[in-house]
């Protein structure tokens, strides 16, 4: 591969990824429940700009309700020590009242009916690798069931983001055993898996301030350094797409200078730059983000008609680099 890529990866996690910060009625209100109409649109964007995405979906989502889900659980439930991170505790499931916040097979049927748009995994139960508590045979359960639940969507699973980014090496293997093929991994800067308490929050502080200032270096990764070996390929990410805030509004022009530049640099050099959000994040302000991204994704056309940027899913990509990397070998 010798021009830049540029891919963009979503979490698509609706109310299961809150499980421990939010409750329905502040969160969910404010912008969970706004995720279907910022789905659209960002379907609707990507596409006017010739942009691929991979949204990475908690299997509980492809779901009908909470009755089908209460049905639908892994054998193996994770016991972490903190059970507010399960969706299986204290009978949370069955206790749901506003099920549009949990479940949207809906949304599954119209990104699967888009071209240029990838269904992934985000594991079933929002699971996370870095907890205590729970194990690897717990993991396995929770994936097999999230390959089984997109199967029988019509859905073939090949690349999965590890919620919060807890991506631990031995659950590549299980990932792998059930077909998947491909990961979002880790960022270069300030995202290592955190020693303490205080090592966490300096990581937090940092990744914020590296999005405005230039203290982490350039985040567009070199297809030299990704391992072509490995039984699934570990695609990292580059930066997280912070939504607008009308408190850092004003630091909007510094960001945005910092996503252009590093992106202008992966096309320049024949690099990848690998951008994420949450479909969530911009369930508030949504004007705001959307003009935002516009910026950006103009950007990538940019790069696309004077450097040959190409834009690809999280699978693509894979398939592409594997193809480069076999042909340079015959």
């Amino acid at each position: 591969m010798k021009n830049g890529s540029f891919i963009i990866s979503l979490d698509f996690e609706m109310m299961w990824g809150a499980l421990d910060l939010w409750t329905p009625n502040d969160y969910g209100k404010s912008n969970i429940v706004n995720v279907r109409t910022v789905i659209k649109r960002l379907v609707e964007t990507f596409h006017k700009h010739s942009v691929h995405s991979t949204f990475a979906t908690v299997g509980l989502i492809m779901l009908s309700g909470k009755e089908e889900a209460c049905k639908s659980t892994p054998e193996a439930k994770p016991s972490y020590d903190n059970d507010k991170l399960s969706p299986y505790m204290n009978s949370y499931i069955s206790k749901i009242k506003d099920e549009l916040l949990y479940f949207a097979p809906d949304m599954i049927s119209y990104l699967m009916s888009k071209p240029g748009v990838e269904v992934g995994s985000h594991t079933f139960g929002h699971y996370y690798c870095w907890e205590n508590g729970q194990t690897i045979e717990q993991f396995d359960a929770d994936i097999k069931m999230a390959v089984d639940i997109a199967n029988g969507k019509g859905l073939s699973i090949k690349s999965i983001v590890f919620p919060r980014n807890q991506v631990t090496e031995e659950y590549l293997d299980v990932c792998s055993k059930y077909g998947i093929e491909v990961y979002r991994g880790i960022s270069p800067g300030f995202s290592r898996h955190p020693k303490n308490r205080i090592d966490s929050i300096f990581q937090r502080i940092c990744r914020l301030a590296d999005t405005y200032l230039n203290i982490g270096g350039n985040s567009s990764i070199s297809y030299a350094s990704i391992d072509l070996q490995h039984s699934i390929i570990n695609i990292p990410s580059s930066r997280f797409l912070r939504p607008y805030s009308r408190a850092l509004s004003f630091l909007d022009g510094l960001k945005l200078r910092r996503i252009k530049g590093e992106m202008i640099y992966a096309a320049k050099h024949g690099e990848l730059y690998h951008l994420w959000w949450h479909p969530h994040n911009f369930g508030s302000n949504i004007e705001e983000n959307f003009k935002f991204l516009e910026k950006i994704l103009m950007c990538y056309q940019e790069c696309h008609l004077k450097y040959g940027m190409e834009s690809y899913t999280m699978n693509e990509f894979a398939k592409q680099i594997k193809q480069d990397e076999y042909t340079s070998r015959s």
